[in-house]
């Protein structure tokens, strides 16, 4: 084999080498590049959950309060209304043989901004601590409005749940779910909503059964649930 030869075949050896080199390289730097950024989906905002269409079932009546802080709110004409001071109204199934204290009903407080009174049970279901406690829990905290009275055997009757909350009157309510709400028979829930309007906070809410008491008074959720969706703040 001539030195040409030889020169050629060793030069193409190294050549070889060298590519086969520069390709392993450049393998190693592709890999190592960072990949495409991939998209990240927007967060979707949690929207209040509207109750069923407020439009009153044929042959309901409609309650209307007049004032500042005026409403109006449809129910079943077997419906009894009962004036709670100037402040709050209950609506409970009629009965021509009562018996007891009435084991469900809805109710309706309304709080004029700036209301102070050394009175309590002015309004019902209103007190201003137990209030401002309850709205500045956080969506699917529990907590009792008994915390730090060592009243631990209590704590379960006034544990409250703030639910997601609700489109009531085009607004968003804020929502509250107590399942062992104190003096009411046991499977009774109550839930309560706190919207604003006309300078004013709107307490709306009701117990209402979860089991088939047989009691005639009894208010399912379905029928609180069409009660609640005609309120409307007055304009």
């Amino acid at each position: 084999m001539s030195i040409r030869t030889q020169v050629r075949d060793s030069w193409t050896s190294q050549l070889s080498t060298r590519l086969l080199i520069l390709s392993l390289l450049f393998g190693a730097v592709v890999g190592c590049a960072p990949r495409a950024t991939q998209p990240v989906e927007p967060i979707t905002p949690i929207t209040p959950t509207p109750l069923v269409a407020a439009t009153a079932p044929s042959g309901w009546e409609t309650y209307t309060g007049q004032g500042q802080c005026g409403y109006a709110i449809s129910h079943p004409a077997n419906i009894d209304l009962t004036s709670e001071g100037p402040y709050s109204w209950i609506f409970s199934v009629t009965s021509t043989e009562p018996s007891g204290p009435v084991p469900n009903f809805v109710y309706v407080s309304v709080i004029p901004d700036g209301f102070q009174s050394s009175e309590s049970g002015v309004i019902y279901n209103y007190d201003a601590a137990e209030t401002e406690f309850l709205l500045n829990m956080q969506v699917g905290e529990s907590r009792s409005l008994r915390e730090g009275t060592n009243l631990a055997d209590t704590a379960p009757w006034f544990t409250h749940t703030r639910l997601p909350d609700t489109t009531l009157s085009n607004q968003t309510a804020q929502t509250y779910e107590n399942t062992q709400p104190p003096e009411f028979p046991l499977g009774t829930k109550e839930i309560r909503y706190y919207l604003q309007g006309n300078d004013c906070t709107y307490l709306i809410g009701g117990y209402m059964a979860t089991v088939g008491s047989g009691e005639a008074r009894a208010i399912s959720q379905e029928l609180f649930d069409e009660i609640i969706a005609t309120f409307q703040v007055n304009p």
